[in-house]
Protein backbone atom coordinates (compact mmCIF):
# COMPACT_ATOMS: atom_id res chain seq x y z
CA UNK A 1 0.00 0.00 0.00
CA UNK A 2 1.40 3.40 -1.01
CA UNK A 3 1.86 6.02 1.69
CA UNK A 4 -0.14 9.19 1.12
CA UNK A 5 1.65 12.44 0.27
CA UNK A 6 1.51 14.62 3.40
CA UNK A 7 2.69 17.79 1.64
CA UNK A 8 0.37 20.77 1.74
CA UNK A 9 2.26 22.93 -0.78
CA UNK A 10 3.52 22.63 -4.34
CA UNK A 11 7.17 21.56 -4.32
CA UNK A 12 9.52 22.89 -7.03
CA UNK A 13 12.49 20.63 -7.85
CA UNK A 14 15.45 22.67 -9.08
CA UNK A 15 17.79 21.51 -11.86
CA UNK A 16 20.42 23.95 -10.55
CA UNK A 17 20.33 24.35 -6.77
CA UNK A 18 19.83 27.65 -5.01
CA UNK A 19 22.76 28.68 -2.83
CA UNK A 20 21.81 29.92 0.61
CA UNK A 21 23.43 30.88 3.88
CA UNK A 22 22.06 29.44 7.09
CA UNK A 23 22.84 29.48 10.77
CA UNK A 24 21.51 28.11 14.01
CA UNK A 25 19.59 30.80 15.88
CA UNK A 26 17.96 28.79 18.64
CA UNK A 27 17.88 25.54 20.57
CA UNK A 28 15.32 24.43 23.18
CA UNK A 29 13.72 27.89 23.25
CA UNK A 30 17.11 29.49 23.96
CA UNK A 31 18.49 32.07 21.55
CA UNK A 32 21.98 31.47 20.15
CA UNK A 33 23.84 32.46 17.03
CA UNK A 34 26.20 30.19 15.14
CA UNK A 35 28.48 31.06 12.25
CA UNK A 36 26.96 30.98 8.77
CA UNK A 37 27.08 27.78 6.79
CA UNK A 38 26.43 27.27 3.10
CA UNK A 39 23.72 25.04 1.79
CA UNK A 40 22.37 24.15 -1.62
CA UNK A 41 18.62 23.86 -2.01
CA UNK A 42 17.49 20.98 -4.23
CA UNK A 43 13.77 21.69 -3.94
CA UNK A 44 11.60 24.28 -2.27
CA UNK A 45 7.98 24.79 -1.28
CA UNK A 46 6.13 27.22 0.95
CA UNK A 47 6.32 24.48 3.60
CA UNK A 48 10.05 23.74 3.51
CA UNK A 49 13.15 22.74 1.57
CA UNK A 50 15.33 19.75 0.75
CA UNK A 51 18.91 20.91 1.14
CA UNK A 52 22.48 19.59 0.92
CA UNK A 53 25.27 20.54 3.29
CA UNK A 54 28.65 19.23 4.39
CA UNK A 55 27.73 20.11 7.99
CA UNK A 56 26.49 17.33 10.25
CA UNK A 57 23.56 18.97 12.05
CA UNK A 58 21.78 17.19 14.88
CA UNK A 59 18.33 15.86 14.09
CA UNK A 60 16.47 17.82 16.77
CA UNK A 61 13.14 19.54 16.16
CA UNK A 62 14.04 22.09 18.83
CA UNK A 63 16.96 23.31 16.66
CA UNK A 64 15.87 26.50 14.88
CA UNK A 65 17.68 27.50 11.68
CA UNK A 66 17.58 30.79 9.78
CA UNK A 67 18.06 30.74 5.99
CA UNK A 68 19.02 33.71 3.80
CA UNK A 69 17.71 33.12 0.27
CA UNK A 70 17.49 35.53 -2.63
CA UNK A 71 14.53 35.19 -5.01
CA UNK A 72 13.88 37.87 -7.63
CA UNK A 73 16.19 40.35 -5.91
CA UNK A 74 14.25 39.92 -2.65
CA UNK A 75 16.31 38.73 0.28
CA UNK A 76 14.18 36.39 2.36
CA UNK A 77 14.95 35.31 5.92
CA UNK A 78 13.19 32.00 6.49
CA UNK A 79 13.08 30.02 9.73
CA UNK A 80 12.90 26.25 9.83
CA UNK A 81 13.51 23.03 11.74
CA UNK A 82 15.23 19.87 10.50
CA UNK A 83 12.78 16.97 10.26
CA UNK A 84 14.81 14.52 8.20
CA UNK A 85 18.50 13.78 7.76
CA UNK A 86 20.31 11.38 5.44
CA UNK A 87 24.02 10.87 4.75
CA UNK A 88 24.50 10.49 1.00
CA UNK A 89 27.20 8.21 -0.46
CA UNK A 90 29.20 11.32 -1.42
CA UNK A 91 29.62 12.28 2.25
CA UNK A 92 27.13 15.12 1.91
CA UNK A 93 24.14 15.41 4.23
CA UNK A 94 20.66 15.84 2.84
CA UNK A 95 18.13 17.48 5.13
CA UNK A 96 14.40 17.94 5.01
CA UNK A 97 13.53 21.25 6.64
CA UNK A 98 10.06 22.44 7.60
CA UNK A 99 9.58 26.20 7.62
CA UNK A 100 8.17 28.10 10.59
CA UNK A 101 6.66 31.16 8.88
CA UNK A 102 3.90 33.65 9.47
CA UNK A 103 1.10 33.78 6.89
CA UNK A 104 2.37 36.93 5.18
CA UNK A 105 5.89 35.60 4.61
CA UNK A 106 4.50 32.21 3.50
CA UNK A 107 2.30 33.96 0.90
CA UNK A 108 5.30 35.98 -0.33
CA UNK A 109 7.37 32.80 -0.62
CA UNK A 110 4.53 30.99 -2.39
CA UNK A 111 4.28 33.84 -4.91
CA UNK A 112 8.05 33.72 -5.56
CA UNK A 113 7.99 29.93 -6.01
CA UNK A 114 5.12 30.20 -8.47
CA UNK A 115 6.98 32.86 -10.48
CA UNK A 116 10.17 30.80 -10.29
CA UNK A 117 8.34 27.75 -11.63
CA UNK A 118 7.13 29.73 -14.64
CA UNK A 119 10.47 31.40 -15.39
CA UNK A 120 12.48 28.18 -15.05
CA UNK A 121 10.56 26.67 -17.97
CA UNK A 122 12.72 28.85 -20.25
CA UNK A 123 16.05 29.01 -18.34
CA UNK A 124 17.84 26.79 -15.84
CA UNK A 125 19.12 29.74 -13.82
CA UNK A 126 17.98 33.33 -13.29
CA UNK A 127 20.30 36.20 -12.43
CA UNK A 128 17.73 37.60 -10.01
CA UNK A 129 17.92 34.50 -7.78
CA UNK A 130 20.79 33.00 -5.77
CA UNK A 131 21.44 29.96 -7.96
CA UNK A 132 24.85 28.42 -7.40
CA UNK A 133 27.47 28.82 -10.11
CA UNK A 134 28.94 25.88 -11.96
CA UNK A 135 32.21 26.38 -10.05
CA UNK A 136 30.41 26.38 -6.69
CA UNK A 137 28.55 23.23 -7.71
CA UNK A 138 31.74 21.40 -8.73
CA UNK A 139 33.62 22.51 -5.61
CA UNK A 140 30.81 21.41 -3.31
CA UNK A 141 30.62 17.97 -4.91
CA UNK A 142 34.39 17.66 -5.51
CA UNK A 143 34.62 14.49 -3.40
CA UNK A 144 32.22 12.68 -5.68
CA UNK A 145 33.41 10.45 -8.46
CA UNK A 146 34.33 12.69 -11.43
CA UNK A 147 32.33 10.46 -13.75
CA UNK A 148 29.15 11.08 -11.71
CA UNK A 149 29.83 14.82 -11.61
CA UNK A 150 30.15 15.03 -15.39
CA UNK A 151 26.86 13.20 -15.87
CA UNK A 152 24.88 15.72 -13.82
CA UNK A 153 22.52 17.38 -16.32
CA UNK A 154 22.32 20.77 -14.61
CA UNK A 155 24.44 23.07 -16.73
CA UNK A 156 23.48 22.11 -20.26
CA UNK A 157 22.48 25.58 -21.42
CA UNK A 158 22.35 28.83 -19.54
CA UNK A 159 20.47 31.82 -20.82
Amino acid sequence: MATPNKRQFYRLTLQVPLAAKFRIIGFNNTQLLSNNGTTYIADISAGGIRMHSRLDLPLLESLLLEFDIELFHSKLKLLGCVLRKQLLPSGIYEYGVEFVLDDMLREQLLSHIHMLSIRLRHNQVLASCSFCSEDEWKEFYQHENEENLERRPIYGSQA
